[in-house]
């Protein structure tokens, strides 16, 4: 491992030496007038700030990504591995699935198994319908505080975007107090229905609805339609780019959730955990044994986020730009 970071730390030294370099080459000679003019000169003279960012940004990207592949390397480890040669990044008995399987077979002390995949349904469960309904409540919303004129629209919605700045930690206890009212405590509903008032994504698909035409709302009332079929036949086909990733941020946010269920589900009973409480239950043994399905476990908790985002990724940027755009 101290190898592996001090390869990296060469390499990284090594390509901002030669950027300095570059850069103080160009500058010099664009400065002496004796830039060449072929393509590569032209090229070096016109996006100098552009390679500069480029590589910085790759940088910084592969050094994001280093952690990542520690946890995947160390998911493949064997126990043997991590007990007889603790920080090898390539074992010398090669990679293994065993702790993956390990994962799925976990047991107790007292020989209960742990319902792992009790909790992967959970987690679907709650992400889910956290998104649709939050989807569901934010949209409309957003549709009444753009398309519809009511008393105090405005002073409502700057109270909204206020209460942003509110830390989630001081409301968690008034939450608390609501789901034992609600009689809800210790199921998954605890978990989806606190997170339907949240504000952010209210604004983000507010700013992108500011963009469509006002007269296009106004001659569909003409015609006899009603603020829902407005919403449903006009306004969700132009908003599906902004609803896709909201909906993406929601489900990621729902799926990675730590804080809120542990306090909600305890540790009475485990099969309504979360993927994530789970982890944390697993992860918190830190013998040798236990850290390959430590990682293991934390790597297939990303999975689906990561399958997600490749798929998304193009109407993520979409989607982000047009609300800033238009808004």
């Amino acid at each position: 491992m101290n190898v592996f970071i001090i390869v990296g730390i060469i390499i990284i030294a090594l390509i901002a030496a030669l950027l300095i370099a570059l850069d103080i080459t160009v500058i010099v000679l664009k400065r002496k007038k004796l830039m060449p003019t072929n393509k590569l000169g032209r090229y070096l003279s016109r996006n100098l700030v552009q390679i500069n960012a480029f590589t910085v940004l790759t940088v910084f990207c592969v050094v994001w990504l280093i952690p990542l592949l520690i946890g995947v390397l160390g998911s493949l480890t064997s126990r043997y591995a991590f007990e007889n040669s603790p920080g090898e990044l390539f074992p010398n008995d090669g990679f293994t699935f065993e702790n993956y399987l390990a994962f799925f077979n976990k047991y107790e002390v007292d020989g209960t198994r742990l319902p792992v995949e009790r909790w992967i349904l959970n987690s679907f469960i709650v992400s889910t319908v956290s998104t649709f309904l939050y989807l569901l409540v934010a949209g409309l919303a957003a549709y009444a505080f753009v398309f519809m004129k009511f008393k105090f629209r405005n002073i409502i919605f700057m109270f909204l975007i206020f209460t942003m700045v509110i830390p989630g930690i001081a409301t968690m206890t008034p939450q608390l107090s609501n789901i034992a009212n609600l009689g809800i405590a210790r199921s998954l509903w605890a978990l989806i229905l606190p997170g339907l008032g949240g504000v952010g994504g209210l604004y983000l698909i507010r700013q992108f609805f500011l963009g469509i035409p006002k007269d296009l709302i106004e001659s569909a009332k003409m015609d006899g339609m009603s603020h829902i079929k407005i919403f449903l036949h006009i306004i969700l086909p132009l908003g599906k780019s902004v609803f896709l990733v909201q909906g993406l941020f929601c489900f990621m946010g729902a799926w990675n959730d730590l804080l809120w269920p542990q306090i909600i589900l305890g540790t009475a009973d485990k099969s309504l955990w979360t993927l994530q409480v789970g982890v944390a239950y697993i992860s918190g043994d830190k013998t040798a044994n236990a850290i390959g399905m430590s990682l293991a476990s934390a790597i297939f908790s990303a999975i689906p986020i990561i399958i997600l985002y490749i798929f998304t990724q193009n109407k993520i940027i979409e989607g982000v730009a047009a609300s800033g755009v238009k808004g």
